[in-house]
């Protein structure tokens, strides 16, 4: 097991941008049963919503909503959230009576890497692979060479 000095340090040289966001905590143990996408989603931790759905023996159900083009691309990620009437905005600035999420890319590419979901009280949570789930407070804390950067902001109505 980890400890949580380590860990933090182990985070933060993965997410140097949590060194001044004073938000930051780690919120939960670690859990391989659900991913940053499932977790944006709709908040859930039984699955990993990804684009590659092929049966593993891992103790992982993976899923994707049906009728989106399964790929790794931002698009199908886009429609992916559309599915759940999510749909894209201007910023991610705390609006009442909507949930919003972030997501991102790798640098030079159109592949998403991650998801992250704003909380009522305006600040943001993820869950990092198959890692812990962390609050921040801004999506631009988690910028940088593990999740490349935030590409667009999504919101549905709470």
């Amino acid at each position: 097991m980890v400890e949580r000095a380590e860990l933090i340090k182990d985070l933060l040289d993965a997410f140097p941008g949590l060194l001044t966001d004073t938000a930051f905590q780690i919120t939960s143990k670690e859990d391989i049963h659900y991913n940053c996408i499932a977790w944006a989603f709709k908040m859930f931790n039984d699955r990993w919503m990804q684009f590659d759905t092929h049966p593993r023996f891992d103790g992982v159900w993976y899923w994707w909503p049906p009728g989106v083009i399964v790929s790794q691309s931002i698009k199908a990620y886009i429609d992916a959230f559309k599915t759940d009437n999510f749909e894209l905005c201007a910023n991610c600035e705390l609006e009442k009576g909507y949930v919003k999420i972030a997501l991102y890319i790798e640098d030079g590419t159109d592949n998403c890497t991650h998801a992250a979901r704003q909380k009522i009280n305006g600040t943001w949570m993820s869950k990092l692979g198959r890692g812990n789930d962390i609050v921040h407070g801004t999506p631009y804390s988690l910028e940088g060479e593990s999740y490349g950067k935030v590409y667009c902001f999504m919101k549905k109505s709470r």
